[in-house]
């Protein structure tokens, strides 16, 4: 009697070579790309000691890294950004002028005016060149001299500036006060300091730059029509201001840079979530130039999941360049066509061209739950999802938080964020559910308040 001959398909776990010849997985929701290869991946990566940024689209993944990461005793490298109790960076840290150009004009898209939103980023570069001189001139004046400038180059130091007029004039005015520091005479002092020749010709040059980026942004503020705001000058002000406003949410308010997070040996986890589109795509694109530059030779793995959320046709990763800075993608999609709509059939193709590994997951409707199909060059495996219990990411988030430094009451652990200092967090066992507040040392009144609510 005749039959059927079976296929047999080796079952093979999709374990990316660490080759630094990027990975990109395909196939639809539901087909296992998570928890049968992104998972597995992480967790190779984790034990390998590699720095990681994961992004977590859809907020539930970081409690699946925090398990994997406890497994392989890493639990202290975790650290989320997106989150009201998280990381906090400074994405501006030491990018050029054009970079952050570049990264205001695109956040804001097709949106708005193009004549204001040109002359805001104009007012946008003479803010970057004074807190960029500012800079400068700290470093030579270092151990010799203390500026005490108020203002750093980052969001939270331009929103500052940006917040009101009057704050506006306060920068201008602190920019006057620097100016009366770098009088000739002054500066002729510093030889005493045992500064160089060559020195003070450095600092007397970014002094003039100064001086003449000063007096334009004096001009500018004395254009303003206090009657009519909105109107000339003014609308050019608030409409760098709502530029810059998007880089005042949780987590890019700070001073770290998420480059050298990654160098350190981290395992960052960004919460996509948090972000809108336009924010998400900055924040890379800043990134992928950056690692560009590197410090350190420490191999760092980039894990994006629904990876055409994170690119755009000017916001391409430099993987052609990556494997000789030890840093690979491992990116997953539903399909191809994705990307080629965000980044063009011409781009796409030379995109995909340096991506060495493939692997094409089967139609979810073809697989069970306990193996998932999938081709690596042009062989068929199965590959066994990596399920975690909801004990061991419930145990491992309670490790975590009492790990940092503002960690909820013992036996609960935070559900979501609702809200810029608050979290939603449920008892373990009695599945209570009440508001946390996550609280700084600068809120003590509303903590006592709190505390006088009995919350």
């Amino acid at each position: 009697m005749a039959g059927f001959i079976q296929e047999i398909i080796p079952q093979t776990a999709p374990i990316v070579e660490n080759d630094f010849r990027h990975a990109l997985c395909s196939g639809e929701t539901g087909c296992g790309k998570t928890t049968s290869f992104m998972l597995p991946n992480i967790s190779n990566r984790i034990k390998e000691n590699y720095g990681m940024l994961i992004i977590d689209v859809k907020g539930n993944l970081h409690s699946h890294v925090k398990a994997i990461a406890s497994n392989h005793n890493r639990l202290t490298d975790v650290k989320e950004i997106g989150v009201p109790w998280g990381e906090k960076i400074n994405i501006f840290e030491n990018i050029s002028k054009s970079l952050f150009i570049n990264t205001l004009s695109e956040i804001n898209g097709d949106k708005g005016d193009k004549f204001w939103i040109s002359t805001a980023l104009n007012l946008a570069g003479q803010i970057y060149d004074i807190l960029a001189i500012s800079k400068n001139l700290e470093a030579l004046l270092k151990n010799k001299k203390n500026l005490n400038f108020m203002y750093r180059f980052d969001a939270k130091s331009i929103n500052k500036i940006l917040s009101s007029f009057s704050s506006f004039k306060e920068f201008l005015g602190e920019c006057t006060r620097i100016l009366e520091f770098f009088e000739l005479k002054k500066v002729a002092e510093l030889t005493r300091y045992g500064m160089s020749e060559n020195d003070i010709y450095l600092v007397r040059q970014f002094a003039k730059e100064f001086n003449y980026i000063t007096e334009k942004l004096l001009y500018f503020y004395k254009d303003i029509d206090q009657d009519s705001p909105a109107s000339g000058s003014g609308g050019v002000f608030f409409t760098l201001r709502s530029l810059m406003h998007l880089f005042s949410q949780n987590g890019l308010d700070g001073e770290k840079e998420l480059k050298i997070l990654l160098e350190q040996g981290n395992i960052v986890v960004l919460h996509a979530d948090s972000y809108d589109e336009n924010l998400n795509l900055a924040v890379m694109n800043i990134l992928y130039r950056r690692l560009l530059i590197r410090n350190n030779s420490r191999p760092i793995a980039l894990f994006i999941d629904e990876f055409q959320r994170s690119v755009s046709e000017k916001n391409i990763p430099y993987i052609d360049l990556f494997r000789e800075m030890k840093i690979e993608l491992i990116a997953a999609v539903q399909n191809v066509q994705q990307l080629e709509n965000k980044l063009g059939e011409k781009k796409c193709h030379e995109f995909l061209g340096n991506i060495l590994h493939n692997y094409e997951y089967a139609n979810h409707r073809e697989n069970s739950l306990d193996t998932f199909e999938y081709v690596y060059k042009n062989k068929k495996s199965m590959a066994e999802p990596m399920f975690i219990k909801d004990e061991e990411k419930i145990l491992a988030q309670m490790r975590w938080q009492n790990l940092s430094n503002n960690p909820p009451p013992i036996g609960w652990i935070y559900f979501r964020p609702d809200g810029y200092k608050r979290a939603i967090i449920t008892h373990i066992n009695t599945k209570e559910m009440k508001y946390y507040y996550i609280l700084e040392e600068k809120d003590t009144l509303l903590k006592n308040e709190l505390a006088a609510m009995g919350k």
